[in-house]
């Protein structure tokens, strides 16, 4: 502990004298990683087995890493970087967007937009986190969680409505197709029982939280409850926002072999926005609100209801379905620069769908799995000028008004082989078609249809494979296709319909899992992605930048130091290339892809003397990215963050009380998101991030 209080002083003496500083942040950064590495390795091999069974043999051959304690991951099969974060890290943090939930884990980096409900967005291997390229499926509880574009909305949760966070950074994952270009990320709510919980926080910029939690079993009925509400100013002038969220789950067992499950979910999300500022403006007045932004803002409410029904038909054949209908609904007042005017942009999409998997346990060595999915989504996207909040229905000011069906389906099989634990492998191969009708409004509301291209069948075989060298090493190995398809307009054509294709993704990641009994567990791997014809989109425009390449090492560890004090650390990195332009751009190659940080890292560490303190201390980095792929105008986005939370655990009335200090951002650095129109770096826009905060709160249990 004396050490890291140390190097918090260093960090906050140099916030002190000044960016000028902030080369040799970054490389004592780097040293504290490597200081912690070598702890890691130069920890002895406890001998005898853990003392949570039921997790050792869920990642005997697995690479997944945990970050917190209370998460007894499941055996997924998947070979790579495969995380998970519990609950008692989400517990402690007071979030104005959910998706901060992710700074922990590795790989994960932010496009931080700041801008009323367009708030933020996460990436992982090489793809950019701004929408540019939609490449990770969202699911929460089973069920989808994206946009028709990709964004994935998480604001329909809380943090204290969440059981754990998995990441799955790879292509070999046969369950998903949609979005699951480079990964996917799955979100389980609470479902624990004999609980009542209540939270209520307030903080810095005027922030005020309320969250509750219940939890009721009454013979064969489970019912699950929880309400949300938090409102604040914002750290920029022209941020505040409020949201709220209703969630319960009602299970019903009928028997021992059979649980059907209802979940239903109401949110509203309400924020103005501040606007992009110059870069000049970003420096000199960071919480400063653009001058033409005064009316931007906007909402967004999502609902969505889903049915899942779990039924063991025989002792070795296991069933599962579920349904869903889910709606987003977004409205958006935007203007981007003083030159620009102000537009209104809906959104209105449903979604509904179907998901069915079964798995055949055929002997002790063979599993089956096999699965269908299908999904449609029924979007109207509209985009308007406007005098005032009025919209303008001219030729000019019409800048989209269209409305169309997305289909998607899939299919997928897989074989899993294991041999006690020593040696494990699967294949396996997913189908999936899209299909879709089109209709675009003139000025004047004359339709005009359109098609889907026809795609075809998109195959895309997947494999796994573990091999534990000795009791605490295991080597593994991926491999994997996917596949990157175009959006909204880009999707339909009404000429010849199989004169487009989708882009292919072809990734493979080589590892391996050293794990120290319950003590330590360290990952290192390096992985590699393809993409052909893959194409950007800016401002809502694809673009094709051909051929790409990206690779990067993934390291992580997690170890229990002494009794009282544990750690973690991550550090990922990234890089990209245009390795075969598109004919019309072949100046680009070779160059880098935009909004990609070229690494990412998190330090963390928990003290708990004794059973009324804890400390938790969570060292954040991001490198910088280029923001065109013409890299041109610099790089930008590079930031360190320390943040910190104090907990006092006691008991008033017989009730078991919390008390929790967390403190962001704690010496205070400037960070931003920026993106740029120009495509030749003159014209960048710059959304600072948020400063210093605080946050007092108070939950208690029963």
């Amino acid at each position: 502990m004396a050490r890291l209080k140390k190097n918090g002083e260093i960090y906050y003496n140099i916030a002190i004298f000044g960016r000028e500083q902030a080369m040799d942040l970054k490389v004592l950064y780097r040293q504290m990683l490597i200081a912690l590495m070598s702890s890691v390795l130069c920890t002895p091999v406890l001998a005898g087995p853990s003392t949570d069974a039921s997790a050792d043999a869920a990642s005997a051959l697995d690479s997944i890493v945990v970050i917190g304690k209370q998460v007894k991951p499941e055996s997924t099969g998947l070979a790579g970087s495969l995380d998970v974060i519990g609950r008692d890290e989400l517990a402690n943090e007071r979030v104005d967007d959910t998706m901060e939930l992710f700074s922990k884990i590795p790989g994960v980096y932010f496009s931080r937009f700041n801008q009323g409900l367009i708030n933020t967005d996460i990436a992982i291997r090489g793809f950019a986190g701004d929408g540019e390229t939609p490449h990770a499926k969202l699911l929460i509880d089973g069920i989808p969680g994206n946009l028709h574009n990709g964004y994935s909305e998480l604001d329909q949760l809380f943090p204290l409505s969440i059981e754990s966070i998995q990441v799955y950074k790879g292509t070999s994952d046969a369950r998903v197709g949609l979005f699951n270009i480079a990964g996917n990320y799955r979100v389980q709510t609470r479902t624990d029982v004999d609980m009542v919980e209540l939270d209520a926080s307030v903080g810095s910029f005027a922030a005020k939280e309320l969250q509750g939690y219940a939890g009721i079993k009454t013979g064969e009925l489970t019912q699950n409850y929880f309400a949300g509400y938090r409102e604040a100013d914002g750290y920029r002038d022209g941020s505040n926002l409020q949201k709220s969220v209703l969630h319960g789950r009602w299970a019903y067992d009928f028997g021992a072999q059979t649980t059907l499950a209802v979940i239903a979910r109401a949110s509203h999300y309400d924020s103005d926005a501040p606007g992009y500022l110059s870069k000049a403006q970003s420096r000199s007045a960071p919480r400063s609100q653009a001058s033409y932004a005064i009316l931007d803002g906007g909402d967004k409410d999502v609902n969505g209801i889903s049915v899942h029904l779990d039924h063991a038909i025989s002792d070795t054949l296991d069933w599962s379905v579920k349904a869903y209908v889910q709606d987003y609904q977004r409205e958006r007042w935007v203007r981007f620069s003083e030159a620009g005017s102000l537009q209104n942009r809906f959104d209105d999409q449903d979604h509904r769908g179907l998901i069915s998997t079964l798995m055949w346990q055929l002997s002790d060595l063979w599993r089956l799995e096999a699965g269908a999915d299908a999904e449609r989504q029924d979007v109207l996207e509209q985009r308007f000028g406007t005098v005032g909040f009025a919209r303008v229905r001219n030729v000019a000011n019409v800048l989209r008004n269209r409305q169309f069906e997305f289909d998607s389906s899939g299919l997928f099989l897989r074989a899993d082989y294991a041999v006690e634990d020593r040696f494990g492998f699967n294949v396996g191969v997913r189908f999936d078609e899209l299909d879709g009708d089109y209709v675009q409004f003139s000025a004047t509301g004359v339709p005009t249809s359109r098609r889907i291209y026809n795609f075809g069948g998109i195959v895309q075989p997947k494999a796994n494979v573990f091999f534990k060298l000795a009791e605490p090493l295991t080597v593994f190995a991926n491999y994997g296709r996917s596949f990157q398809h175009p959006l909204s307009a880009d999707a339909y054509t009404s000429g010849d319909r199989g004169a487009r294709d989708v882009s292919g993704n072809n990734g493979y990641e080589l590892g391996a899992k050293w794990r120290a009994a319950e003590r330590t567990e360290v990952r290192l791997s390096f992985w590699r992605q393809y993409a052909e014809d893959e194409f950007v989109l800016v401002d809502g425009n694809a673009q094709n930048v051909g051929k790409t390449e990206r690779d990067g090492i993934d390291l992580s560890a997690n170890w229990q130091l002494s009794e009282t004090l544990s750690a973690w650390a991550n550090y990922t990195t990234v890089d990209s290339e245009i390795v075969l332009p598109a004919s019309a751009r072949a100046a680009l190659i070779g160059n880098a892809l935009r909004s990609i940080p070229d690494h990412t890292g998190s330090l963390g560490l928990s003290f708990q003397p004794n059973s009324a303190w804890s400390l938790r201390l969570h060292l954040d980095r991001q490198g910088d990215y280029y923001v065109n792929e013409a890299n041109l105008g610099g790089k930008f986005g590079a930031y360190t963050l320390l943040h910190g939370n104090i907990d006092h655990y006691t008991s008033i009335a017989n009730v078991p009380t919390k008390f929790s200090l967390q403190l962001n951002n704690i010496t205070d650095r400037f960070y931003e998101y920026v993106f740029d129109f120009s495509e030749n770096g003159t014209d960048t826009i710059h959304s600072p991030g948020d400063g210093r905060s605080i946050s007092l709160s108070a939950s208690v249990s029963f």
